[in-house]
């Protein structure tokens, strides 16, 4: 009898200590899906011929997921793809079924900070964004490229109540949506890292995740180490770390590599920023590899390399400056970044709410700007270092245009316009990172003839696709 409880006690230590087998399969229609990788977020499998696996499942573990293989899509409920399962002590087995797409091509939407605080500000992100990211999907969908969504954190501004209204405002894209979470996606009255992400999981699953579109791995992270109200670190913990080097084994040599988090990994306004400790092992583990970062949290726009060959793409925020104007604080208007996933080279651009693919930069007469009161002035806020911007004086070419630092004179008299009116305090107007503007390097000049009647600027991005405006001078 002592040898008896002795082996129940063995049996129970080895239990908590290396987890629990959970078997499961993974189905399209009454077919079987071999080859998926399965995980719950410590260690991995793949899905037999007959589309079934067994995990030894860590105690600490919340899900069992896997990472949706190319060519198929999970069912969704509430809006939510079901990529996930939540498991407890008693979850013996799971199912996942999957529905396929039909598609070869695809295109990945990467939507900055909604931040949504109240009914009121979710309503004008149903109203104003959510229709534009289904007319998006829409004409991807006639052009048989399946479109995938993903919000890059701080879905929400500290009120958990409105995941609800997310999750019903997703059903309608009639899409996946995939998230990323972001500081303000945690709970703040509760304590430590994995509490205060509850309600957040309860809505999107896990915190850290991935699926395949073609060729393109896109790995989701949690990069913000949450300790309680509001303190928090922007960084990748060791045990995501120690996941990916396990994921790394599962990845093509020649696959695209992009991976999305809440806060960037580069700071280019901080001059010698380094990354973190995390970002930095990331950094390393997949040297050599096609890497891209895709984040959000500064709500200003940038695509620069964090290290050679690696490009960060920082989404501008959804909300603009925080729903009280249309534009960011540094002068990118409200909008998201679309990654278009063929076979062939990924590209990508900047869509702008209400506006088509073309519209990818404004200009500014002679005089907006007082640090060159001489120049018009080219805004092209999804500049990289391979753009070319150029002008032309009265159908002559003159070459390329002076790239300079500046704030946007645009945004900045819009609030200072609701300032006078009330909308908004002059100490949140001059409040750094929130409604103060933002220094960027996306401007561009040129000094005109004074004799001048049209200028022409036609700016060229990496892809070699041209975008011009005209402006006609006033007489001086």
């Amino acid at each position: 009898m002592n040898r008896f409880f002795s082996i129940l006690i063995l049996l129970f230590i080895s239990v908590c200590l290396n987890g629990k087998p959970v078997t499961g399969v993974i189905q399209s229609k009454g077919d079987y899906i071999e080859n998926v990788v399965v995980t719950d977020g410590y260690s991995f499998t793949k899905s037999d011929h007959n589309g079934h696996f067994e995990l030894n499942v860590n105690p600490e573990a919340s899900f069992v997921y896997i990472f949706t293989p190319s060519g198929y899509t999970p069912v969704r409920l509430d809006g939510i793809s079901q990529y996930f399962k939540r498991i407890d002590k008693n979850t013996e087995k799971v199912v996942f079924e999957l529905e396929p797409t039909g598609c070869r091509d695809y295109a990945l939407i990467a939507v900055g900070d909604p931040q949504t605080k109240t009914a009121e500000q979710f309503d004008l992100f149903e109203k104003r964004v959510l229709p534009d990211i289904k007319a998006t999907v829409d004409n991807y969908a006639k052009m048989g490229i399946y479109t995938v969504t993903l919000y890059l954190g701080d879905v929400v501004w500290d009120s958990m109540s409105l995941f609800n209204n997310h999750k019903k405002g997703i059903c309608k894209l009639e899409a996946p949506v995939y998230a990323a979470i972001g500081n303000h996606d945690h709970q703040r009255e509760l304590k430590g890292d994995k509490l205060t992400g509850t309600a957040f999981g309860d809505c999107f699953g896990p915190a850290y995740y991935g699926f395949n579109l073609g060729n393109n791995y896109i790995i989701v992270l949690d990069n913000i180490v949450y300790d309680t109200n509001k303190l928090y670190v922007e960084d990748v913990n060791q045990q995501q770390v120690d996941w990916l080097k396990g994921y790394l084994g599962f990845i093509p040599e020649n696959a695209n590599i992009y991976i999305a988090m809440h806060a960037p990994v580069g700071r280019f306004w901080i001059e010698g920023f380094k990354p973190s400790n995390g970002h930095q092992q990331i950094l390393d583990l997949f040297s050599g590899r096609k890497l891209s970062f895709i984040t959000g949290h500064t709500h200003i726009n940038s695509n620069l390399e964090v290290i050679p060959g690696v490009i960060e793409h920082n989404v501008a925020s959804s909300c603009g400056a925080f729903w009280k104007l249309f534009y960011t604080m540094d002068g990118t208007p409200s909008g998201y970044q679309i990654f278009e996933m063929n076979e062939k080279n990924p590209e990508w651009y900047f869509k702008t709410i209400g506006k088509g693919r073309d519209f990818q930069m404004e200009l500014y007469p002679v005089g907006a700007f007082t640090i060159k009161p001489d120049a018009i002035v080219a805004k092209v806020w999804n500049w990289d270092p391979e753009w070319r911007v150029e002008w032309y004086q009265d159908g002559r070419s003159m070459g390329a245009m002076e790239q300079f630092k500046s704030i946007d004179p645009k945004y900045q008299t819009s609030m200072q316009e609701l300032v006078k009116e009330g909308k908004v305090s002059q100490s949140d107007f001059e409040k750094g990172n929130y409604l103060k503007p933002r220094t960027t390097f996306f401007f561009f000049a040129a000094v005109p003839d004074k004799d001048a009647k049209e200028i022409k600027v036609v700016a060229t991005d990496r892809f070699g696709k041209k975008y011009n405006d005209t402006i006609l001078l006033i007489k001086r």
